[in-house]
């Protein structure tokens, strides 16, 4: 299905949106998931089969860390040299761009020498730090954008079901992107507004979210949701939106 980047999309909401890894829609449109979207562009949004077979058949396996060019050379030098890049479009803000990539504004700033209050100018390039750090307290379980932090006890039961999917039904389970656990105000924020403009799957407001408190996950593939459906009540998680196949939460 097409899709037209409007302003401020990037490729990670419009995946996010339509319920798919970044790396599946990546793959799907022969980009890279680091790849910058620019508005008027045309974005092939894959079925969830279509994006399967087109990971397979690029010979990536779901969940595998994310691959780099072997041609590319990174100075040991800099030390930003590792950091993703981003080109800024109109509409965004250093906030919807720290949300959707799950860092802090003022990380995100510091970074790149601004003042976390000023405005972006269209077509300036930033790089993007790493995710910020769990939460002090929070528990972590482990996804292809890195460890995700999840309230302690809904952690430690996720890894438990985690290790008996993989044992009993080859299934790994993870989440769907960096904000498909516990998610920051700003982040739930910055869903809910794609959601307002019909850019984003439903999602509710800021502060009424249970990603927010860091008991739901959104996973990435329907199978993992099948798994979960037959042994999730005993480690305490289950779906609880009929209507949304990826989110499941942590009700011990």
């Amino acid at each position: 299905m097409p899709h037209v980047v409007a302003p401020g999309e990037t490729l990670w909401s419009i995946s996010a949106a339509n319920n798919l890894t970044t790396r599946t829609v990546a793959v799907f449109n022969g980009l890279s998931e680091d790849a910058q979207v620019v508005e008027g562009q045309t974005i092939q949004v894959p079925t969830v089969d279509e994006g399967a077979v087109a990971l397979t058949n690029a010979g990536i396996t779901p969940g595998a860390p994310a691959t780099t060019d072997p041609a590319a050379t990174t100075p040991a030098a800099d030390p930003a040299a590792s950091n993703a890049s981003h080109t800024v479009v109109y509409g965004e803000t250093l906030s919807s761009i720290a949300a959707a990539n799950s860092v802090t504004v003022a990380d995100l700033a510091a970074v790149n020498g601004l003042d976390p209050a000023g405005i972006l100018v269209e077509g300036t390039g930033l790089s993007i730090p790493p995710p910020s750090a769990v939460p002090t307290g929070m528990g972590t379980i482990p996804s292809p954008s890195g460890d995700l932090a999840l309230e302690p006890a809904a952690a430690e039961s996720w890894n438990a079901m985690r290790d008996d999917s993989l044992a009993n039904y080859g299934v790994d389970l993870y989440p769907g992107g960096p904000a498909s656990a516990y998610r920051t105000t700003a982040q739930q924020q910055e869903l809910y507004d794609l959601y307002l403009s019909g850019q984003g799957a439903p999602a509710n407001p800021p502060g009424t979210s249970s990603h927010e408190t860091g008991t739901a996950v959104d996973v990435a593939e329907p199978s993992m949701r099948d798994v979960i459906d037959q042994i999730g009540a005993a480690y305490g998680w289950a779906g609880t939106i009929p209507s949304e196949w990826w989110h499941v939460q942590h009700n011990p």
